[in-house]
């Protein structure tokens, strides 16, 4: 007599699985297919064990041929699991192909000596026999199955400790315990027939495989194999004392998904982290479409060396498999504690070393160092200065004013509103700093809405003096849909006209959307401000453009002038374009006159207003009204 419980808990274990995966699965991927053929031996295993239990209780009664036909089945089982439970941790482990054909080709030699034996029991009995008086009997190599299994186990152990850093702990202590699982199994069956479960020690194995699956996949990206970025935080917390952090990233990707496809992409990227596992010690996390790598192994330029050299091994495995892949990557590395102390910091750090290595033309490696690393707190410095000084009270977010000359009147008719960041803990910083600054974390828009109402409160206080002021408006202050709500409303808030106020924009603020900004240009033109066109000739200018928009006046880069002075046939063609210009109604204001040679090349050329240090350098409010004050006196 025989116990099949555990039999049938296997098969219904199969089953379900089955079920499942046929219903869930993507099975055109490899391993999904050798999971979906590990259930399926499960059921197969298991019930051929149920039947033959059957047929040996019932041997007197059964018909003889057909005992040995389940039983076969039964043996045919026990060498068909562990077979496909190997080739399934297998693919799971590595897809390296130069062991594979070795795995592979061994299993296949151990599996066809069992099939042998097996078929050729029909003739020898060798694994078992049915004798017509006593029923079941058991051959000389009854135990070939175990040896078998044991074999292939072995064979599967070796290969999960070669590549032990390509897996997850979860995935690793799984294969680690199929052998042991395996063996307390068998071990029961062995001392005591009585209970059969053949069968169990595939269904408990694929039980936890699938439930280190599932919990990998909410910690690992499948697609690479990398821990998600949530475990980075915490890694760096336990290695904060001693370990360098490398950002990743594949800079061609995009054109590698255009040529060959995302199915080929995935491939290389999960090929290409299970490389770099096997030749570089560290912990490997999904960041994006890059990956970090964190290493406390040995010095800054090893590590780099070892990535460098990772790479071009990976790149000449795919030359070797004729792919036409090449990757082209970039890896920007900080040390711990030495330049930064925290997660989030080290990110910051690392994303600004890959974009000024891409400014620079694409370095490969590239690491921080103490001018990166000065200039980075420098930067970190004025960030904290402009969050805490862009109010409006503030004292040292300042507004100088530079006045601009009209040919005409022989005045200063306005002034340009410029931004100055003085007396900081840091000294005075200039606007070629900060703005860029401000730019690039996002502060763009509140600065310029702080010089704007500085800029009418100024005027509030000095209407009888104050004709107008110009402002530079950004990109983002005009996308901004209730820009033209925040004029109006600053503008009546202090009392003062509409026609106070110049609004200055470059034509670069109409690449990203060009009718959005004309919108909101035409809404501000008909509350009486004025449009004028900032550094014409930097590089952006379009004429159609120019003529199209509602500009009252075109603003002549300085670097006109330093053509001008420099080259006569220049200036016929500055000359040429202010007349143009002219005569479609536009009034020209040419900036950056310094010298009396420059001013008397300008004025021939027809220009209308001035603006440079030759008249005056931008300076504060209060001298700016004395200027102003001395033009009313009598000459």
């Amino acid at each position: 007599m025989y116990n099949i419980l555990g039999e049938v808990c296997s098969l219904l274990i199969g089953f379900t699985f089955f079920i499942f995966i046929v219903s869930s699965y993507y099975l055109k991927e490899k391993r999904n297919l050798l999971f979906l053929m590990c259930s399926i031996c499960i059921i197969f295993t298991a019930g051929s064990d149920i039947l033959s239990c059957w047929g040996i209780e019932n041997y007197r009664t059964v018909d003889p041929v057909l005992n040995e036909i389940i039983s076969f089945c039964y043996f045919l089982g026990l060498g068909v699991l562990p077979f496909a439970f190997c080739l399934y941790f297998y693919a799971t482990i590595t897809s390296d192909k130069k062991l594979s054909w070795k795995f592979h080709g061994l299993l296949m030699s151990l599996f066809a000596v069992y099939l042998a034996v097996i078929i050729l029991n029909f003739w020898t009995g060798w694994v078992f026999s049915f004798d017509p008086q006593i029923g079941y009997v058991r051959g000389p190599l009854k135990n070939i199955t175990y040896v078998i299994t044991v074999t292939m186990i072995l064979l599967l152990e070796i290969t999960v400790i070669r590549y032990r850093k390509t897996l997850s702990p979860r995935m690793f202590i799984v294969l680690v315990l199929y052998p042991i699982v395996s063996a307390f199994i068998t071990m029961i069956q062995f001392f005591n027939e009585y209970w059969l479960m053949t069968g169990c020690s595939g269904s408990i194995v694929l039980i936890l495989m699938y439930i280190a699956i599932q919990s990998d996949k909410i910690e690992i990206d499948y697609k690479t194999g990398l821990y998600t970025e949530q475990h980075l935080a915490r890694t760096l917390k336990r290695k904060a004392n001693n370990c360098k952090i490398s950002l990743v990233s594949i800079e061609n990707l995009e054109v590698i998904a255009d040529k060959y496809g995302q199915t080929v992409l995935a491939r290389v990227l999960y090929n290409l982290v299970r490389s770099f596992r096997l030749n570089i010690h560290g912990n490997y996390y999904r960041y994006g479409a890059k990956f970090i790598l964190v290493s406390d192994k040995g010095s800054l330029a090893d590590f780099e060396d070892e990535i460098f050299k990772a790479f071009e091994r990976y790149n000449k495995n795919l030359a070797k498999e004729g792919t036409g892949i090449n990757l082209d990557f970039l890896a920007a590395t900080v040390c711990m504690p030495e330049d930064v102390d925290d997660y989030d910091e080290a990110l910051v750090i690392l994303n600004e070393l890959s974009s000024r290595a891409r400014s620079n033309g694409h370095t490969v490696l590239i690491h921080s160092d103490d001018e990166f690393m000065n200039s980075y707190k420098r930067e970190k410095q004025i960030l904290q200065i402009l969050e805490r000084e862009l109010t409006f009270d503030s004292k040292q977010f300042q507004i100088f004013y530079q006045p601009i000359y009209s040919i005409k009147t022989g005045k200063f008719e306005y002034a340009e509103a410029l931004s100055r960041l003085n007396n900081t803990e840091l000294g005075n910083i200039s606007p070629g700093e900060f703005i860029p600054i401000a730019e690039k974390h996002g502060l763009i828009g509140r600065l310029g809405m702080i010089v704007f109402e500085k800029v009418c409160d100024f005027i509030s206080r000095n209407k009888e003096l104050v004709n107008a002021v110009s402002v530079n408006f950004s990109v983002q202050q005009l996308t901004n849909p209730y820009i033209s709500d925040f004029v109006l409303d600053t503008i009546r808030h202090n009392g003062i006209k509409p026609e106070n106020i110049v609004i200055e924009i470059t034509e670069s603020t109409f690449i990203d959307d060009f009718e959005m900004i004309c919108m909101r240009m035409e809404e501000i033109v008909k509350s009486k401000i004025v449009f004028y066109l900032d550094d014409f000739g930097t590089g952006f200018s379009n004429f159609a453009n120019v003529i199209r928009l509602p500009f009252t006046t075109i603003k002549i880069d300085r670097s006109f002038v330093l053509m001008m002075e420099k080259d006569p046939q220049m200036y016929q063609f500055v000359r040429n374009l202010i007349l143009t210009f002219k005569q479609a109604k536009r009034h020209i204001l040419v900036e950056g006159v310094e010298t009396k040679l420059q001013d008397d090349f300008v004025r021939r050329a027809g220009v209308d207003y001035i603006q440079g240090f030759l008249y005056s350098k931008p300076i504060p409010e209060n001298e700016y009204i004395d200027v102003l004050k001395r033009q009313l006196l009598p000459r």
